[in-house]
């Protein structure tokens, strides 16, 4: 709901806070999760989006799908039946052309249960992944 602009502005905020989040508490899942997430996201801005968050952020902050998948890798571990852990580490898997390991995790996640608020967009992104990947 928000325009590219306030997003890179909250991009920030939500960095910081589950960069605190992972150091005060390194066996919070979801604090990994979402540090993984931001790493994702931001690798994925094209060119007029990062220009847009270089003059946001001033030096664009170091992100990567590496650092993606290291931090969605720590949340899997730390809680393997939250299916979002599963699914997103799948898809940084893809946009890193690891396409058999893509699969093994986005699969994992979508024959788990729903329990979750945000399970069913998570499935809903991991079949869309998976949707690419076979294309």
């Amino acid at each position: 709901m928000l325009d590219t602009r306030q997003k890179l502005e909250a991009s920030r905020i939500v960095k910081a806070s589950a960069e605190q989040a992972a150091a005060l508490a390194p066996g919070n899942d979801l604090a990994w999760h979402i540090l993984g997430r931001w790493h994702q996201e931001m690798a994925a801005l094209g060119g007029a989006k990062k220009l847009l968050a270089q003059l946001i952020y001033g030096d664009l902050p170091e992100a990567s799908y590496a650092e993606s998948a290291r931090c969605l890798e720590k949340a899997a571990t730390l809680n393997p039946q939250r299916l979002m852990n599963q699914i997103e580490l799948g898809r940084t898997y893809a946009q890193m052309h690891r396409d058999d390991e893509a699969r093994k995790f986005i699969n994992k996640g979508l024959a788990m249960p729903v329990r979750e608020k945000e399970d069913p967009d998570s499935k809903e992104r991991g079949k869309a992944t998976l949707r690419k990947l076979d294309s």
